[in-house]
């Protein structure tokens, strides 16, 4: 299944539409005669490579993350964009043409992406070509985050408990249930790696996880009970997590279990969260917000540099502090801004 989203919405706004999909011929139940159910028949399902377009790189785009030196930017229709300035960008074939949610690079060539259908593809040579590795429309779940702790070992996470593991590199995904994520199935929403090597994870509900290896989870309490949509690591054992209406925690140690909320002084819902040096992070998202949350110090609204700006119109998706710059995806494409230091 494809979801248009030529209009301005964003990536986590299609989790919701979802509940009001109808669900395709081929994964509904037939009925016997007796009137008990058997299951249908389900055709294998494959995916329509992207369209190679001229205005790409004006197309809503969900995610950016660096390949070498180069950055491999994801998503509607399938698109696929790379860059070595980040102004002029190149389309690559991508073997799907469905919404690409999330886009992870563990070294300069290994890169994994993303998205709905539970569609997987992967790379081995920095974003220019790219294989299916796992597509499942019939589940009528996207995915929303991928990460890998090395080559061999991944997870996707997504809509309803959706969770995937891979222990081959992608050659093989299956299912990973956990009592933290199967009785309430909730959306899970991003996935990260903190700098003690822990995995920490984010959704609905106010719902953080974190787990050593990804075998086993535990729920991390959070009085928050919003959605949450972006995460990013803090610190040698902390983490900053951010979501609806402006919500934004900060734990200085996961173990020790103690959030604090900072004072954000907006209400626009954060969909990403990037560490632009140190510990200092921006948190982007609708309306064109993008806020400088740098340690040890109130939190900013960032300050774009160029005149006549028209970021208040954008949704701001996620974003990549890459050459000095804060490269942002948005609904319509790649806004870059110089960062204003915030005064102390």
């Amino acid at each position: 299944m494809q979801f248009n989203l030529n209009s301005r919405v964003i990536r986590l706004v299609a989790i919701l539409m979802m509940n009001a999909c109808v669900i395709p011929a081929y994964a509904q139940d037939e009925q016997n005669a007796d009137g008990s159910a058997q299951e249908a028949a389900k055709p294998t399902i494959k995916p329509s490579a992207a369209e190679i377009a001229s205005k790409a790189s004006t197309a809503q785009i969900n995610d950016l993350a660096t390949a070498g030196q180069s950055v491999v930017a994801v998503g509607e229709r399938g698109i696929i964009l790379t860059s070595v300035d980040g102004k002029d960008w190149k389309q690559s074939a991508s073997p799907v043409d469905v919404l690409l949610n999330a886009v992870f690079f563990l070294d300069s060539q290994q890169g994994w992406a993303v998205g709905h259908d539970a569609a997987i593809i992967a790379t081995a040579d920095g974003g220019k070509t790219w294989k299916l590795q796992s597509f499942s429309p019939g589940l009528n779940k996207p995915l929303m985050d991928v990460v890998f702790i090395d080559a061999q070992r991944g997870f996707a996470v997504g809509a309803y408990g959706l969770f995937k593991a891979t222990v081959d590199g992608g050659v093989t995904w299956t299912d990973f249930v956990d009592p933290v994520f199967e009785e309430r199935q909730p959306h899970l929403n991003a996935i990260t790696r903190l700098r003690d090597g822990a995995l920490l994870l984010v959704g609905e509900a106010g719902l953080v996880a974190a787990s050593e290896d990804g075998s086993s989870w535990r729920a991390v309490p959070l009085e928050y009970k919003g959605s949450l949509f972006g995460v990013a690591a803090r610190g040698d054992h902390g983490a900053v997590v951010a979501g609806m209406r402006g919500n934004v925690y900060e734990a200085q140690d996961l173990n020790a279990g103690t959030w604090q909320q900072l004072n954000t002084g907006s209400t626009k819902s954060l969909f990403g969260l990037v560490t632009v040096g140190g510990d200092d992070l921006v948190a982007v998202g609708s309306a064109g917000t993008a806020l400088v949350l740098r340690a040890g110090s109130p939190v900013k609204r960032l300050q774009f540099k160029s005149s006549g700006d028209n970021s208040e119109a954008a949704l701001f998706t996620n974003a990549l502090y890459w050459r000095n710059n804060l490269l942002i995806a948005t609904d319509h494409g790649f806004k870059t801004v110089g960062i204003a230091k915030p005064k102390t």
